[in-house]
């Protein structure tokens, strides 16, 4: 049986996946909820990342999206998501400690979960479904 779980590209694997903290808030009223078009909106979407080293050749992720969503016509909220995921790995290869390639990598792994906590709490939460696009997780420095 193959490990699904494995990159095979740097010798990463997930040893632990798991929503640590979810935040949904759609203030709208019951009415306003189906007058709601995805045009007419803006939407802003930011992503952050927290690398902590473990010994044992193992390390942790923290992805955190937060997303506002108003009106572009009335300037009301729609709603806020929170949500921060985090991820545990264990490092298989010996000679690969480069925290950049190793976050990159887990970003990879973790952002499907994301990707899909996004859009089912979005759709199912009576708003704007937001449905995100794959992402380059080339890291810049602040």
């Amino acid at each position: 049986m193959n490990d699904v779980n494995v990159n095979k590209d740097i010798n990463i694997k997930i040893i632990k996946n798991f929503v640590k903290d979810l935040s949904f808030e759609n203030p709208q009223n019951v009415n306003e909820n189906n007058s709601v078009n995805n045009n007419d909106n803006d939407i802003f979407i930011k992503m952050n990342v927290k690398f902590q080293s473990y010994n044992n050749n193992c390390f942790s992720l923290i992805l955190r999206i937060t997303i506002d969503c108003s009106s572009k016509q009335n300037k009301k909220k729609l709603f806020n998501l929170e949500l921060d995921y985090f991820g545990f790995f264990k490092i298989l290869g010996k000679n690969n400690h480069d925290q950049k390639l190793l976050t990159k990598t887990g970003l990879e792994l973790l952002f499907p979960f994301v990707k899909d906590i996004v859009e089912y709490n979005t759709l199912n939460g009576g708003s704007v479904p937001i449905l995100l696009k794959e992402v380059d997780f080339e890291l810049t420095k602040d």
